[in-house]
């Protein structure tokens, strides 16, 4: 479940007044854009028929904007190559109108694509520049409306800090200007941040001050998924008698207004609240709702979620065959969408549904897959944030150097000067992808790329000196019982916490490092595996003996450790493999133990 982003530069730009056949195309133009929420695909429709009428009167603006409006209709019912190409074309019309404003405008419609696409680089490059036209042309509007977009890449990248700068700059533009509209969506992306930050009552004041906003400017559309958003920030309060409520109203207001887009995903959130307050045949009647509005409304993601939901009810009504059955579904139309986080989430459901049915094996695959999936993702997104961070870093150099040139004839001394600031930020931009390339953000410890380099030179240098080499996978027990139960926040200081015991507990020589999610890997230099064995152990006992309540009263926390040595393996490869094959021993025979033979 997440946040509904406002995307504010997604708003009409006007036409200049026409009669006849161009007023025509303006009118169409308008109701395509008024239907792109709540029925992108006849939204579409309108806009074909929009630029045909625009092409036969020779309208090319109309056209143009009737590019951007089906464009747009078919990001949202994620037709996205499509969509990208009728996007690209509009702006090559604004180009030859020499347009920069509605140029602009399918910018940040291109950068939201991307966004949506998880091209964030991409994302980041296309809103940027529609930011520069927006500046450059003194549309002030604009400006806060691309503010607002970028503020929601920074915030899907989870660079909190840069998303409520570009937030809170748009909020100001937006209250400079009078823009009620576009400071109920500042307010409401403001209220997402916080609870990605893990404030939900602090989401909840944000978010409750943007419905009031747009309720009292007639925001129908925006109503609809700043309701969602409070009913996301109770649940994440456990208030759950009010998320239903809000809930429930939500659902309504989507029916009344024919938004078919977010009644799935509404949907969806009732089935999951219900499942986690125990009423699970309740939450099977929601969820298959869910499933068949999602299909109704060609918007697939709720419809996916709500049969994993299912399938995850299903196992605590004691029905294993039924529960697979549902998350099958899920993983197959995941899998064929490429929708990585669905693809991974399911694998853990299956996982959790064979373990149900007593299918050992085909719930240690699932587990594997779970985690493979998992880190594939974690380290693309990680990828990701480097390659954002580079395309920033080269469009502002680029705009700085332009400012230089300008200057260089005025003050050579100040662009010196400049030039060396620059150069001392490009180097502190340097040094931050460097880390950021090894580190895991959270704890602090090596990320698995650096592992598996780090392990690839150990296992050479091993074998040419003939030295031991031990690894361990650590895997906290039941860990998503400790988010449940003490909060997201509590689970991800539970995961500092065990990091901090076990670079404390290790060598200098040694290497620890998070492997993703919930488990954490050790490369222990000459070291052989009953040695490895006796200090898992100890780390294991120190991880048991830890004060937990400081986290949350009632906390408590164990970890199952799995170890092999370099004797028993070919390569680095089957030497992880044997440590995940024990990792699971350990699991199966009661968890917090260590397996290492």
């Amino acid at each position: 479940m997440s946040t509904v982003p406002d995307p504010a530069a997604e708003v009409p730009d006007s036409d200049p007044a026409s009669t006849g056949a161009t007023a025509a195309v303006d009118e169409l133009n308008a109701r395509a854009w008024g239907l792109r929420l709540s029925d992108p695909a006849e939204g579409l429709r309108v806009a074909e028929r929009a630029g045909a009428a625009a092409r036969a009167a020779g309208y090319a603006r109309g056209e143009a904007y009737a590019l951007r409006n089906a464009g747009a209709c078919r990001c949202l019912q994620l037709e996205y190559e499509a969509a990208l190409a009728q996007l690209e074309a509009a702006g090559r019309c604004f180009d030859a109108l020499r347009d920069p404003v509605g140029k602009a405008s399918t910018l940040n419609w291109i950068g939201g694509l991307h966004r949506r696409r998880g091209d964030f680089p991409a994302a980041l490059q296309a809103q940027l520049e529609a930011l520069r036209l927006q500046r450059a042309a003194g549309d002030r509007d604009g400006e806060g409306d691309s503010l607002n977009n970028l503020g929601n890449v920074y915030d899907q990248l989870g660079d909190m800090a840069l998303a409520l700068e570009h937030f809170s700059a748009a909020l100001q533009i937006k209250q400079e200007l009078g823009d009620e509209l576009g400071i109920s969506h500042a307010v409401n992306n403001l209220g997402n941040v916080y609870l990605r930050l893990r404030q939900p009552a602090r989401a909840l004041e944000y978010h409750e001050r943007a419905l009031l906003l747009k309720r009292e400017i007639g925001d129908v559309t925006g109503e609809g998924t700043t309701l969602v958003n409070v009913g996301i920030d109770l649940e994440a309060l456990e208030d759950y008698p009010r998320a239903l409520e809000v809930y429930t109203a939500a659902l309504e207001h989507c029916r009344r207004h024919g938004d078919r887009h977010s009644e799935a995903a509404v949907l969806c959130n009732l089935g999951d609240v219900h499942r986690k307050t125990g009423a699970l045949e309740l939450a099977l009647v929601w969820f298959h709702e869910a499933v068949s509005a999602s299909l109704a409304a060609g918007t697939l993601y709720p419809g996916m979620e709500a049969r994993i939901g299912s399938g995850r009810a299903l196992i605590a009504l004691g029905d294993a065959p039924g529960a697979v059955t549902e998350i099958s579904r899920a993983l197959a139309l995941a899998e064929r969408m490429d929708a990585r986080h669905v693809v991974y989430e399911a694998h853990l459901a299956l996982s959790e549904a064979y373990e149900a049915a007593g299918d050992a094996a085909r719930a240690l695959e699932h587990v594997r897959a779970y985690h493979r999936v998992k880190d594939e993702v974690f380290s693309a997104e990680a990828e990701g944030r480097i390659q954002t961070l580079l395309v920033k870093a080269e469009v502002e150099s680029a705009q700085r150097e332009a400012e230089l040139l300008r200057a260089k004839n005025e003050e050579l001394t100040a662009a010196d000067a400049e030039k060396a600031r620059l150069l001392e930020v490009l180097r502190s931009q340097a040094e931050a992808l460097d880390r950021l390339s090894r580190e895991d953000a959270l704890t602090g410890l090596f990320n698995r790329r650096h592992v598996d380099e780090a392990l690839a030179l150990e296992w050479e240098r091993s074998a040419r000196f003939g030295r031991d080499l031990s690894v361990a996978i650590a895997d906290v027990d039941h860990f998503k019982a400790v988010n449940d139960r003490f909060s997201h926040a509590a689970g991800d200081e539970v995961l500092r916490q065990i990091a901090r015991i076990l670079r404390e507990g290790t060598r200098a020589v040694d290497v620890a490092g998070r492997w993703g999610g919930e488990e954490f890997v050790l490369l222990l230099v000459e070291t052989p595996p009953d040695r490895a064995a006796h200090l898992c152990d100890r780390l294991r006992a120190a991880v048991e003996a830890h004060d937990w309540s400081a986290i949350a009263p009632g906390l408590a926390v164990t970890v199952s450790l799995g170890v092999a040595g370099n004797a028993e393996a070919a390569d680095p490869a089957a030497l992880l493999a044997a440590a995940d094959a024990r990792l699971y021993q350990a699991k199966r025979a009661g968890r917090n133990r260590v397996v290492a033979e």
